[in-house]
């Protein structure tokens, strides 16, 4: 039985796996590579060690030169090295006694400025001896390299850092590249998102990604499937909802002229119950007109007429319809600038998002209620803010504040006549104007 290879394998794992073993082997690469390069200079004696052992040849140097055997005898034991000044046959000119591991590492004698390998602690330094007169050949200085100071004692600690900082290097370039490789495509996903969730049902997001990323591309076509189901949703209620608004005005406007007809002939115990009906046709009239203001500004069906007008001008206006609706005990106040400003804006459309705030103020404030009205400069932008000191609403229901047919206690607007689109058309009414 064969199993093709994208029914074990996506695409995205195959290049995560590629990734990470390409990342794997070029730090082995790299690293290898480094240690090749510095390590010769890693296992080199340092500066002062050198001229240490130098200067020992000098010394041996002028105790030849004197024929002062029995001294250099005395300095080589002396010495914090192990030294013995051998000719050319490898024998002690002093005629001290060499154990047989020391002359069987003679054959493997370093030279002082060359590296000291890493595979004998206690490595001899062979230094010729080219100013020494002596009777049997060239004379050569051999010293035996203390453990604490051959250079490889610090090597594993070198190349663990070496390794180190090339991992952390090479980590760093391909997590950049596929940060990036992933990244990218979430942060488009994300403010696809964003849009959607902000109520731009025709984002779209399959355009900025590559059918070269299966994967990521299905997921976008996938988005971008959901939004245009969401966005012919949406449609289909606001031109339902629109549409049966529409076609019931005309039996509303039938049976309010059958009511006025009616109220002629009716006797004074039967009006009371047209009253009724009149109060229900009134009622629902008002419902329909709400649906479809809403609708229009929904849709951006509404021309607006931008105008600079005075913020004293528009502050009269809403107090006086206000103020005129208000109870006896409920008072409210608009704090005035210290100097008039003015703004462009259409003013009815202004005016008309103020009262429907203000009478949902005093509507649910209480019979008895004080509601203060400021404005302010912020950013260059004018800044309304309307409080009152009624129960007020949870601070968890306040984001579903403004969406239509939003009601906070049903109870209570069944019984004051809301709808639930009274702010929805203020949040659509300042949208249009710029604002929020």
């Amino acid at each position: 039985m064969s199993i093709p290879i994208t029914g074990l394998f996506s695409g995205l794992q195959v290049k995560l796996f590629s990734y990470f073993a390409l990342s794997l082997l070029a730090i082995l690469l790299i690293a290898t590579g480094i240690e090749r390069v510095v390590i010769n200079r890693l296992l080199t004696l340092p500066q002062s060690t050198q001229a240490q052992i130098i200067h020992l040849a000098n010394q041996a140097t002028e105790l030849v030169n004197n024929d002062a055997l029995t001294a250099l005898t005395r300095w080589e034991q002396n010495q914090e090295f192990r030294v013995y000044v051998l000719d050319k046959d490898l024998k002690s000119i002093t005629k001290s006694e060499l154990h047989p591991h020391f002359i069987f590492k003679l054959q493997y004698m370093r030279q002082l400025h060359l590296p000291m390998g890493n595979s004998v602690r206690k490595p001899l330094i062979g230094i010729p001896l080219p100013n020494a007169t002596y009777f049997n050949g060239p004379l050569t200085l051999v010293v035996q390299l203390k453990p604490e100071l051959h250079p490889a004692q610090k090597l594993t600690q070198s190349l663990w850092v070496i390794r180190v900082l090339v991992g952390i290097s090479v980590l760093l370039v391909f997590t950049s590249i596929l940060t990036r490789y992933l990244i990218t495509p979430l942060k488009h996903l994300k403010l696809g998102t964003q849009a959607l969730a902000s109520g731009r049902l025709d984002t779209r997001i399959a355009q900025h990604f590559s059918v070269k990323e299966p994967e990521f591309y299905h997921l976008a076509t996938e988005f971008d499937h959901m939004a245009e189901q969401v966005q012919q949703s949406m449609q289909n209620q606001k031109r339902l909802l629109r549409d049966v608004s529409h076609e019931l005005r005309t039996p509303l406007a039938r049976q309010e002229l059958a009511l006025h007809l009616l109220a002629r002939q009716a006797s004074p115990e039967q009006h009371k119950f047209i009253q009724r009906l009149e109060q229900e046709n009134h009622q629902m009239a008002s419902l329909i007109n709400s649906i479809l203001d809403y609708s229009r500004l929904n849709n951006a069906y509404v021309e607006l007429t931008y105008a600079s007008v005075a913020l004293s001008h528009i502050r009269s206006r809403v107090l006086a319809d206000i103020q005129f609706e208000a109870k006896a005990e409920q008072t409210i106040t608009w704090t005035e600038f210290t100097h008039d400003l003015n703004i462009q804006t259409d003013a009815n459309f202004l005016i008309r998002a103020l009262d429907n705030v203000l009478r949902n103020a005093l509507k649910y404030a209480g019979e008895t209620c004080t509601v203060i009205i400021s404005s302010r400069i912020n950013d260059g932008n004018l800044v309304v803010d309307i409080e009152d000191d009624g129960p007020g609403i949870p601070e968890d229901k306040l984001e579903n504040l403004f969406n239509p047919f939003t009601r906070m206690d049903e109870a209570r607007h069944s019984s004051q006549g809301g709808y639930g689109l009274g702010l929805a058309i203020v949040k659509q009414s300042l949208k249009l104007l710029g604002g929020k």
